[in-house]
């Protein structure tokens, strides 16, 4: 069965690749989808945050990773996937991912939202986060992939 897992990754976390990880897992295939988030402005281009995921994610054989345009369940409907994998990290996401399974239900229902808790070290890990330390120079390496902190501090020097 496939899956997605979709998000903005602004930048990827190590809590992103660890749902990323354990769903891949539960897939024969995980599709991971970067993402337009409307309500937000990205500090990263989609292209450095595909190619970020990439390298997180090679050694991961079942799991593939894209740029998506258009509503999530455009991009089900286009790769014929019925699951979408979400992160939970607190009650704020689950009230947001509870309207958005409604909301990607409604659209098409033939798609199941699948929830996985983060892992307890992981749930206050955040993209938001991570752009804020960025911003006052501070060390993002504990929150953030290996290939995005190298990445990141190449710029920086």
């Amino acid at each position: 069965m496939r899956a997605a897992f979709c998000g903005s990754f602004d930048p990827p976390t190590l809590g992103h690749l660890d749902v990323i990880e354990r769903a891949s897992t539960l897939f024969d295939e995980l599709i991971v989808l970067v993402a337009t988030n409307s309500s937000k402005s990205s500090m990263f281009s989609m292209e450095q945050r595909l190619a970020w995921l990439r390298e997180a994610c090679q050694d991961l054989p079942n799991v593939t990773c894209k740029i998506q345009k258009g509503l999530i369940v455009q991009a089900c409907q286009e790769h014929e996937i019925h699951v979408l994998v979400r992160g939970i990290r607190n009650e704020q996401d689950c009230a947001y991912e509870q309207n958005m399974a409604f909301m990607n239900a409604y659209l098409d229902p033939n798609i199941e939202t699948i929830c996985l808790f983060t892992k307890p070290e992981y749930d206050l890990f955040s993209s938001s986060n991570v752009r804020e330390l960025l911003k006052y120079h501070q060390n993002i390496q504990p929150f953030v992939p290996a290939c995005v902190f190298k990445s990141l501090e190449k710029e920086r020097t």
